[in-house]
Parts: C-alpha cells; sequence; structure tokens
C-alpha cells in the first residue's frame, strides 16, 4: 500500500481469501504465496514479502510451518504467471528461506532476489 501498488482493500481481500480457500497458498516447505484479484485493488505489478518471526501453521501438513508469505499483485494473466515463475526460480536456491530469515534488512533481501 505504501508503494502504490495495491488499495487499502487488497491486504483484506487477500486474507478472506487464504481463509476461503485454505492451506493451498503454502507452496513449498515454510513458504506461502497469496495474492487477490486485480478488481479487489491491485494497482500495479508488485511482490511483496512478509518474514514471521514465529512461524504460522496454515495446515498444509507437507510445507507447514510457513515463515515467509509473498503477496502478488498483478494486473494481467500474463504477467501474473511471470511472475510466479520468476519467483519459483529464486526460491529453488539452496537455503534461500534462511538466507531470508537471516537478512536484517530489506536491501539484503533485495538483493537476494535481484542478485540472480
Amino acid at each position: 500500500m505504501k508503494e502504490g501498488v495495491v488499495t487499502n482493500n487488497y491486504p483484506k481481500s487477500v486474507i478472506e481469501m487464504a481463509e476461503k480457500n485454505g492451506p493451498y497458498i503454502v507452496i513449498a516447505p515454510q513458504i506461502a504465496l497469496s495474492h487477490a484479484s486485480i478488481t479487489d485493488g491491485a494497482i500495479k505489478n508488485g511482490l511483496g514479502l512478509t518474514v514471521l518471526s514465529n512461524p504460522v501453521k496454515f495446515g498444509n501438513k507437507a510445507n507447514d510451518p510457513v515463515r515467509l508469505v509473498f503477496t502478488l499483485s498483478s494486473i494481467g494473466d500474463d504477467v501474473h504467471l511471470k511472475q510466479m515463475s520468476d519467483l519459483v526460480s529464486v526460491l529453488q536456491e539452496p537455503k534461500i528461506v534462511d538466507k531470508v530469515v537471516r537478512s536484517r534488512t530489506i536491501n539484503e533481501i533485495t538483493q537476494l532476489f535481484n542478485g540472480r
């Protein structure tokens, strides 16, 4: 919201979608990928990250608990697929979750994703 990528409504819609559809957003060990519809307040393409200091169980036995929640904002289907593909590419790096969790600044995390 601060960067003008989504409206104030978007986070609420993301939470509602996760509550409605269950743990499907947990896509890999310790990683969740959340999103909502463009009509829920996506203004620009973007990717947010929430690092949870206290991991959360979503009900996905294979991948819980979650430490990293990525949130997509996409204003087009083709962009949505490209964002997901790019994210999966980065997440295949060994120990990426630990590297992100150990990062102390946003710049360190950004370098992990952009320095590839």
